[in-house]
């Protein structure tokens, strides 16, 4: 029965031993002779310090760089509330343009005669002008408003009488120089350079000498310098009783490119495309003019 008592004494020790720790070990039962148990204090382990754990170095900081984004983002990406939702706009939708089926140009569309009978030139005249009336018949025709005053020295040759309106020249009636063109003498000449006399295809004075060309065909300048170097333009289709005269522009002689020659008639088709015609000039074919009385 002792035994027995010795071994559940043993096993208690165990269990105590357990319970407060693993590293404990079991106390040492010395059994002795019977009535006299010898109960040995137990060992201790040793007990092994550990040294204090390195306390881990914080890593380097390194700058946060945002990734940059491969392009803007799109209102679609955005949220709602950041932009405004476009209000749909009823755009008015404009008429077709009329125009008119096939148009076609129309070369004479600057070139218009003009209203005023007063102001047109003709084969036989310039307004109520007329060549081989006398100067009288003239200015009974006119009546009042008009006057007549005399010009010397109009061009080479000749003097001129200036048919005048409110202070304005309508035209000139050459005559020649050094003489006295009385009220019985007859109209031989009649010359205009105003821009509102034009003849009846709307060609006068100031008109360009390529417009002109659409009317009458193609320009032939021409200049004789046995007749004081004067020029004058020939069309293809030139109206009879009329002489054109261009005006040249700026500082330049002639409206023609003539070729060097020591001809004493020169004519060329090519001109300053910017002259235009300056003067105008009603003539009586010497043949047919009446004599002065």
């Amino acid at each position: 029965m002792n035994r027995h008592i010795h071994l559940s004494l043993y096993l208690l020790a165990m269990v105590v031993m357990t319970a407060c720790g693993k590293n404990s070990q079991p106390p040492t039962v010395v059994v002795t002779p019977p009535h006299t148990p010898i109960v040995t204090p137990p060992i201790s382990s040793p007990v092994t310090v550990q040294p204090p754990l390195p306390t881990p170095s914080p890593p380097p900081l390194t700058p946060t760089v945002k990734p940059t984004p491969s392009s803007a983002p799109t209102l679609s990406a955005l949220p709602p509330a950041l932009y405004p939702v476009p209000t749909p706009v009823a755009i008015p939708t404009l008429p077709p343009a009329k125009t008119k089926a096939n148009p076609k140009p129309d070369p004479f569309s600057k070139l218009k005669p003009p209203t005023d009978p007063e102001q047109q030139i003709t084969p036989v005249g310039i307004g109520s002008a007329r060549i081989g009336m006398t100067f009288q018949e003239l200015k009974a025709q006119l009546g009042e408003g008009f006057e007549f005053p005399v010009k010397t020295n109009f061009i080479v040759d000749f003097d001129a009488i200036a048919v005048t309106k409110a202070g304005a020249v309508q035209y000139y009636i050459p005559y020649p120089a050094g003489t006295n063109f009385t009220d019985t003498d007859r109209i031989q000449h009649l010359m205009t350079d105003n821009p509102n006399f034009r003849t009846a295809q709307g060609v006068g004075p100031g008109t360009p000498i390529g417009q002109a060309v659409t009317v009458y065909g193609g320009a032939t300048l021409s200049m004789s310098k046995d007749n004081e170097s004067r020029e004058f333009i020939n069309f293809t289709q030139h109206p009879n009783g009329l002489a054109f005269r261009p005006k040249p522009v700026g500082s330049r002689n002639f409206a023609g490119e003539y070729p060097e020659s020591n001809e004493e008639y020169l004519k060329t088709s090519k001109y300053d495309r910017r002259a235009a015609i300056g003067q105008i000039t009603v003539s009586c074919p010497e043949d047919k003019c009446e004599p002065s009385q």
